[in-house]
């Protein structure tokens, strides 16, 4: 269990917190507990300072790396690249989604002055395998579903798309909300909207 120090969460935040960390180290749809593991290893390292990616852990280390300390920098032929060196899309886009949601679950604990969550021995449990049967490589770097404006990325790999929901909606708001203009929780929709686009900007974030 985490714990409390410089501010007291809500509980349904840190029950998020620990719910998402069970998950991120275990097994997802294309990787194994163990890789996901190194994944979550690389990114730290890259937090912590590391200046350029461990050569030990090849592309999937290398894209861990740069997702973490670089993300704005990587372009489609740098995704391009990791594929030609091994790295497949649908597998780029999970290393993508345990990097992003690692950053929501490091920081937030860091925040609160509790001590980083440790990894333990990595789960047997074979990865689902479970892709969504209409996601499709049109003009974005990894297969998407949908072709509307907005195509939706997490739901190609349903699993990841159901553990950033699970993280999303006690962080932020219930995705039901996000039309809401009035929406209030200790703040109102304009603060926290205020925060996240100023958090954004300095993090250089697309949001």
């Amino acid at each position: 269990m985490l714990q409390e120090a410089a501010l007291a969460p809500s509980l349904n935040r840190q029950q998020a917190v620990e719910r998402s960390w069970a998950n991120l180290v275990g097994p997802g749809t294309l990787l194994t507990s163990a890789e996901r593991h190194q994944v979550i290893r690389d990114a730290r390292a890259g937090w912590a300072g590391a200046n350029l990616p461990n050569p030990a852990t090849g592309v999937m280390g290398e894209a861990a790396h740069w997702l973490a300390v670089d993300a704005e920098g990587l372009t489609a032929e740098i995704v391009e690249d990791f594929e030609t060196l091994g790295l497949d899309r649908l597998r780029y886009l999970e290393i993508v989604g345990v990097v992003a949601r690692l950053s929501n679950v490091d920081f937030y604990v860091r925040g609160i002055g509790a001590s980083e969550l440790v990894l333990s021995e990595p789960s047997l449990t074979a990865p689902s395998g479970r892709l969504h049967p209409d996601a499709v490589l049109t003009n974005m770097w990894v297969p998407t579903v949908g072709h509307s404006f907005a195509p939706h990325v997490v739901d190609a790999l349903p699993d990841e798309g159901e553990a950033v929901r699970a993280l999303h909606e006690p962080m932020y708001m219930l995705m039901a909300d996000m039309g809401d203009q009035a929406y209030r929780d200790r703040l109102t929709r304009a603060q926290i909207e205020y925060l996240a686009a100023r958090t954004s900007y300095l993090n250089e974030c697309f949001y």
